[in-house]
């Protein structure tokens, strides 16, 4: 009766905002947010849509407005206003009285139309009303989440929500308020590496406390992973799954789970909703426990009371999964494209267990997906929007002036491996240079202090339309900052959102200069083609890491052996594993479309 109640009360406050055309960000997010609230149990694909509506509405509204002005100017001459037109219309707001029956058609238009290869998984907290009052800029809360599964370029294949339940502690069933930990987890980490300076110690003593704090960080963020996969997300995190590269794997795995199921009789009813879901459980299987399997299973056949029944389709499940293991098939997934809202930006849910291995990315929203596909539609082939000529880069490293080792390091290594790539080093280039060097070529690294945000005219960047792929190797180069808990969040990578930037890669949080060089120099020796006669892996790290301008490499090196990665994503996980740090492993993400290089370049270069 209380929740009746509460939907009644909500119904009523909704209907005083039926007139109110185009509100403020965090009214539009929470009125929607309120909507999905009321509809969850009747109407599945409007609590979508209106889930949908909650994701940075703010940051719509700002780019749609910079979109008109930029059509409005006399800077309109350099871009392609029929692009540009349509990014507009992608991210824009719909008048009050637009009914939400077209709404969602339009929403399901936009999914069929994306590529095939591509599935977005959408999470979005809950209504919470406690965050409505909320004043204190250091309180976070964690709230149950719903996971919005699309499959692209599928008609037939509805969106679908399932909704997980905040974490608890198993032992005394408290709420555990994991947000509020990772913010935790920022601050000491700030504070650790703030403390020393540049890694210069006084003594021992010193050093080894150093350490010590280090590794109670590392400690703290595994047990942050450990709780998201296993208390928040837990069975429910088998969704965040791409499709099988090889279609007809997947094709074979729907066709016997269908096969399977008919024999179970009348008592099973397979809908395209549960067929998908037991596809995905049998992709991630081999992370989960038995007992997670089965409650997902439960969930899909509600009306089935007989155990031996779920029982034995649970064994199916994990042994149709064990087989493709033990078959050594080819297991590499489509692109998974995560829309994160704006509040779930700072978890690291690429370091879960069925994430590590993953082709995936990150965006805002659902509006901002299809906006970068259309805007890049014409160079997307198989999902990926395509990189011909990865021999035009450029670079800025060490503007600051004062990471000299790191410079020598980069250097040694752009030299080696992309001789072509062009920019600067050991100087603050202008705002011009820094334009100039974003703008002209097709990957664009930047390796210094934060993002280089302070180098560049916010305002003209915004303005034009940055081509590149941009690689922000600094601390918190795309973290998304909360300024205020009545405003809607902001990170230096809307910027190149609203420049319809194709992909950014960065930092959540601050990193150290050497693991943050060790993984940049792995990620682009993984993903960059290079004529060098020994790959960058063998290179002796030891004398590297301390600034030897000379290369030298380990006795096992092979001349010419290839370990190239052409997908953007995909080479930033390999990179990773190559980390000793679990904090700068999280911290490295892509934001935006999945990139790949074209392989025929490969042998015409």
């Amino acid at each position: 009766m209380a929740s009746a109640v509460n939907s009644v009360g909500i119904v009523e406050v909704l209907e005083q905002y039926q007139d109110l055309h185009y509100p403020s960000g965090p009214l539009y997010q929470r009125i929607n947010s309120c909507e999905a609230f009321i509809n969850k149990e009747h109407d599945e694909l409007k609590t979508i849509y209106h889930l949908c509506e909650t994701h940075s509405p703010g940051l719509r509204n700002k780019t749609v407005l910079r979109y008109d002005k930029l059509l409005a100017s006399e800077l309109k001459e350099s871009q392609d206003i029929s692009r540009l037109k349509i990014s507009r219309d992608c991210l824009a707001f719909k008048c009050s009285t637009y009914s939400k029956e077209s709404g969602v058609k339009a929403m399901l238009a936009q999914i069929a139309e994306m590529p095939p290869e591509w599935t977005l998984v959408q999470l979005t907290p809950q209504y919470n009303p406690k965050e409505m009052n909320n004043e204190n800029n250091n309180l976070y809360y964690t709230s149950p989440i719903h996971i919005s599964v699309f499959s692209c370029g599928q008609s037939d294949v509805e969106p679908f929500l399932v909704t997980v339940n905040a974490p608890r502690d198993p032992v005394n069933s408290n709420h555990i308020e994991l947000a509020q930990e990772v913010i935790s987890l920022m601050k000491e980490n700030i504070d650790l590496l703030t403390s020393t300076k540049r890694g210069t110690f006084k003594s021992h003593k010193e050093k080894y406390n150093y350490m010590d704090r280090r590794q109670l960080i590392e400690n703290r963020l595994t047990s942050i992973v450990r709780v998201m996969q296993d208390m928040w997300l837990k069975e429910w995190r088998c969704l965040l799954s791409g499709k099988y590269v090889d279609a007809t794997l997947e094709n074979n795995i729907c066709g016997q789970i269908k096969t399977y199921l008919e024999t179970q009789g009348s008592i099973i009813k397979l809908t395209k909703k549960v067929e998908v879901i037991l596809c995905c459980l049998v992709k991630s299987c081999m992370h989960l426990k038995l007992a997670e399997v089965k409650k997902v299973v439960q969930f899909c056949f509600p009306e089935v009371d007989d155990k031996n029944v779920i029982k034995d389709i649970v064994h199916f499940i994990r042994n149709l999964g064990n087989d493709l293991l033990s078959k050594n098939v080819n297991i590499k997934k489509h692109p998974l494209i995560l829309v994160l809202q704006e509040s779930l930006d700072c978890f690291p849910w690429e370091m879960m267990d069925v994430l590590q291995d993953e082709c995936i990315t990150r965006l805002p929203s659902l509006h901002f997906v299809y906006c970068l596909f259309k805007e890049h539609e014409g160079e997307i082939v198989n999902g990926h929007k395509i990189i011909n000529d990865y021999d035009k880069g450029s670079y800025i490293v060490n503007p600051g002036m004062d990471l000299k080792s790191m410079e020598t390091r980069m250097m040694t290594f752009f030299n080696y491996w992309t001789p072509n790539w062009t920019g600067t080093a050991g100087y603050q280039p202008t705002k011009d240079e820094f334009f100039e060097l974003i703008t002209s070529s097709d990957i664009f690294s930047y390796n210094g202090h934060g993002g280089g945000s302070h180098m560049m005219s916010k305002d003209k960047l915004q303005k034009t339309h940055v081509k590149a792929v941009v690689l922000l190797f600094g601390c918190s180069s795309t973290k998304i900052a909360r300024l205020d808990p009545q405003v809607e969040m902001f990170g230096n990578y809307h910027m190149y959102l609203t420049a319809r930037c194709p992909c950014v890669v960065g930092m959540l949080w601050e990193v150290t200069d050497t693991d943050t060089d060790t993984l940049t120099t792995d990620f682009l020796s993984y993903w960059i083609p290079s004529k060098a006669s020994v790959h960058w892996k063998y290179v002796d790290k030891t004398k590297w890491k301390k600034a030897a301008e000379k290369i030298t490499f380990s006795r096992n090196c092979t001349e010419g052996e290839n370990h190239w990665e052409p997908e953007l994503p995909r080479a930033l996980a390999l990179a990773r594993k190559g980390l000793s740090y679990n904090m700068t492993k999280a911290a490295c993400v892509a934001r935006g479309l999945p990139v790949k290089i074209q392989e025929r370049t490969i042998n015409e270069s």
